[in-house]
């Protein structure tokens, strides 16, 4: 089944504060997408929307992957008393189950029982898809190249550093090898040698990424496409061409939205000015002539009745600029 990563017309609010309204978007296969946006303006949640860790208030998030997905959280509150062990056992969960499945069903064909075959086959394709095989072998590449290497792994949490309980959480999602990963400020608590192995891990990476960062070197180094959620509008923008493209297709967006706000602008005030010459003009403008009144009340009634029309027009496509601002 090809992989799919896609929030479709999704809405969420907490508190009833609107922080995604209607956002539709997906994440191309390999892709490498950086979640980018001011603080505040949704990028955690849609991340824990696509982790399955939110529910849309409206819409649907669709996430198929056979290689599974690998969330990481940008703080969580782990038990003091839970080691770096079982840090790593929860992360390599899947793999475990899956190879222990292996070994049941290898029990029973070497019982005799030839029905399990296919169900075997299938547990060692998953098992191999998840680079299951070299899962240890990762970890440890892991823990080095983020500076764990000497944790002990019957360290309780309480007695670890906020850094190295970070690292260590990104160190065994990494290791589980997901075919999605979804990153939540990975970069934190991170030196430059830590920094520098997981921007070529990253890169490496066979699967598809999206992750939130703030760190605009990572992200020029790590992101091959820009998804940009607007805290004002509560919508995704999408870039590509890497950092450089995202710069300089944000710059051009950015000079449109000006140039649409000098227009708004100057519509607005000549409305406003249109509204309120009108307004005061007098009826028939001319003196009575011949004493004929009452086809001077009729024109000057007419005249009125056309000021009348163009003021309302004006002062409807006034309010609905003014609804809809640049």
């Amino acid at each position: 089944m090809p992989t799919q990563i896609t929030a479709l017309a999704v809405s969420k609010a907490f508190g009833g504060r609107p922080v995604l309204d209607s956002v539709t978007c997906s994440f191309a296969p390999g892709e490498r997408t950086a979640v980018v946006g001011e603080n505040g303006s949704g990028k955690t949640t849609l991340l824990r929307l696509l982790a399955g860790r939110e529910s849309p208030d409206q819409g649907r998030i669709v996430v198929r992957a056979d290689g599974g997905v690998g969330y990481l959280a940008q703080d969580e509150d782990l038990p003091a008393a839970m080691t770096a062990q079982q840090v790593i056992d929860r992360a390599l969960g899947d793999l475990r189950s899956i190879e222990a499945r292996m070994r049941r069903l290898e029990a029973a064909m070497a019982g005799g029982d030839p029905s399990v075959l296919d169900a075997y086959a299938d547990a060692v394709s998953v098992f191999e898809l998840r680079g299951g095989y070299d899962a240890d072998a990762r970890l440890e590449r892991a823990l080095h190249g983020l500076g764990l290497r000497q944790v002990d792994r019957a360290s309780t949490m309480g007695a670890l550093s906020g850094g190295e309980r970070a690292r260590l959480r990104l160190a065994a999602v990494l290791a589980a090898a997901p075919e999605v990963l979804l990153l939540d400020e990975p970069t934190n608590h991170l030196d430059e040698a830590a920094l520098t192995w997981l921007e070529e891990h990253l890169r490496g990476h066979w699967g598809t990424t999206a992750v939130v960062s703030h760190d605009r070197g990572f992200l020029e180094q790590v992101a091959s496409g820009f998804l940009e959620v607007d805290g004002d509008r509560h919508d995704v923008v999408r870039y590509g061409n890497g950092y450089a493209g995202y710069l300089a297709e944000k710059a051009a967006a950015r000079l449109r939205r000006r140039r649409d706000h000098e227009r708004w602008c100057e519509e607005t005030g000549r409305l406003r000015d249109a509204i309120a010459g009108t307004a005061r003009r007098v009826a028939p403008g001319r003196p009575m002539k011949d004493g004929d009144k009452l086809s001077y009340n009729q024109a000057g009634a007419r005249v009125q009745q056309s000021l009348a029309g163009r003021v309302r027009n004006a002062e409807e496509r006034l309010r609905r600029l003014l609804a809809h601002p640049v």
